[in-house]
């Protein structure tokens, strides 16, 4: 699950917009049925298109070789969904070092540096894959990562959406193969289907929790079905939190963790573009030197 928290993009000193009025105060509090009826209802997902206006929504589709029709689309998704099983089966508690550039309207750049942590887990219902940030060793609050008060996470576990149970909560379309980072690829769009999606991103707004929902295209190796490359945009704009676009390019690599003789597939860098109130933000996210991370001892810092 995506989550961008956000107190709105503004300093201290300078005031937030008025707030748009609501017609009950349970307006921002969505339910996944709720969206279906309100925000989400008349959307439409760049997943229909024709693939003229859909390469002109998404111009990392350049050089795609354009699909005949549907009938590889259930193989396709079944093995990649078969890879995102067999990674959670085998993930195991991993720490690495993550770089995170904010860059703001006004040009100004902001850049942290955390141990990033990811703990697998079992539960009732399966594997669980939860996120952490610390900084030499103690957890890192949201509220004070950055100045701005604007966290995002998520992303190193977004393929999920393709495991098997998940796949019901989006509509795929299978559009062609594609030459990406030296890897064959076949090329899929998706978009999340309103009143479906059991757990939707969510924004933080003036301190309010808000829903969204996204499309995107996948680019899956041809030969061994690992994710390549996942882009994601927002599914409709949110014009009541003034958020008009939101876009997340997430690249993925082969991961070697030598103290559990493992290779994974995870991301290796992140870059989310978001237009709030008119104002476009940028922020890029850049994993390295995962490890095995062993809960009995104290969390270390990456080496620089």
């Amino acid at each position: 699950m995506l989550i961008l928290a956000s107190a709105g993009g503004y300093t201290q000193t300078e005031p937030p917009p008025a707030a748009p009025k609501l017609e009950t105060k349970n307006d921002f509090l969505l339910t996944p049925q709720d969206l279906e009826k309100t925000h989400w209802a008349n959307a439409k997902p760049y997943l229909d298109d024709p693939l003229p206006e859909l390469r002109s929504a998404v111009p990392e589709l350049k050089g795609l070789d354009p699909a005949p029709g549907q009938e590889q689309l259930t193989s396709i998704l079944d093995r990649t969904g078969e890879k995102c099983v067999d990674l959670l089966r085998h993930m195991p508690n991993v720490i690495s070092r993550e770089e995170v550039t904010t860059q703001t309207p006004r040009g100004k750049r902001q850049s942290r540096t955390f141990e990033y942590l990811l703990v697998s887990h079992q539960t009732p219902s399966g594997t669980e894959l939860e996120e952490y940030r610390t900084v030499h060793g103690r957890p890192a609050l949201m509220a004070d990562e950055f100045s701005q008060g604007q966290v995002s996470k998520g992303f190193v576990t977004d393929w999920r959406r393709l495991a098997p149970g998940n796949r019901s909560q989006s509509r795929f379309r299978y559009l062609g193969q594609q030459e990406v980072d030296k890897h064959k690829t076949f090329v899929v769009a998706f978009a999340e289907i309103p009143g479906e999606v059991k757990t939707p991103a969510t924004f933080l707004f003036f301190g309010t929790w808000i829903s969204m929902l996204f499309q995107g295209v996948v680019w899956i190796d041809s030969t061994n079905f690992q994710i390549v490359r996942l882009r994601e945009d927002i599914l409709a704009p949110r014009p009541d939190a003034f958020l008009k676009k939101f876009t997340s390019k997430i690249q993925f690599a082969d991961v070697e963790i030598p103290d559990a003789g493992l290779s994974l597939w995870l991301p290796q860098d992140v870059d989310i573009k978001w237009e709030f109130n008119g104002r476009a933000f940028q922020r890029i996210h850049h994993y390295s030197k995962f490890r095995l991370y062993a809960a009995k001892t104290r969390i270390l810092p990456a080496e620089p």
